[in-house]
């Protein structure tokens, strides 16, 4: 077992004493997902008008298993890119932005977009702006 103290490691430790170690090595990433994108979920619910208790449980729910189904893959991704072999770490940091961001992402998505063609645009003009 590790002796790190990122917040999966915990889990994992503390999942392990009700679940055994096998069980807790699957449970333990998945706690910390969900953790992070409820908190995520919260900061993106303070920023939407909502009248009703269900729709913020609707959403809630729309948010963690968005974040349950991306964030290992997207994790994995960026600790490639840098350079790290073991993402857990990232787990976390990730499932809040998801959660964060909310019901924004296609604008989110737009954005990089533009900043995107922008910068090709520059690139081909021989980066003249």
């Amino acid at each position: 077992m590790s002796n790190h103290l990122d917040p999966v490691s915990v889990a994992v430790v503390l999942a392990s004493t009700l679940f055994g170690p096998q069980l807790a090595a699957i449970i333990g990433p998945y706690a910390v997902i969900l953790l992070g994108a409820t908190v995520g979920a919260a900061w993106a619910l303070g920023r939407r008008e909502t009248d009703k208790k269900s729709n913020a449980v609707a959403y809630f729910l729309l948010i963690n298993g968005t974040a349950v189904l991306v964030t290992v893959g997207i994790s994995n991704l960026v600790g490639k890119w840098l350079g790290h072999e073991d993402a857990n770490w990232l787990l976390a940091p990730v499932a809040m932005v998801i959660g964060g961001v909310g019901h924004d992402w296609p604008g989110v998505l737009k954005t990089a977009q533009e900043k995107i063609i922008g910068l090709w645009g520059k690139r081909m003009d021989g980066g003249q702006p």
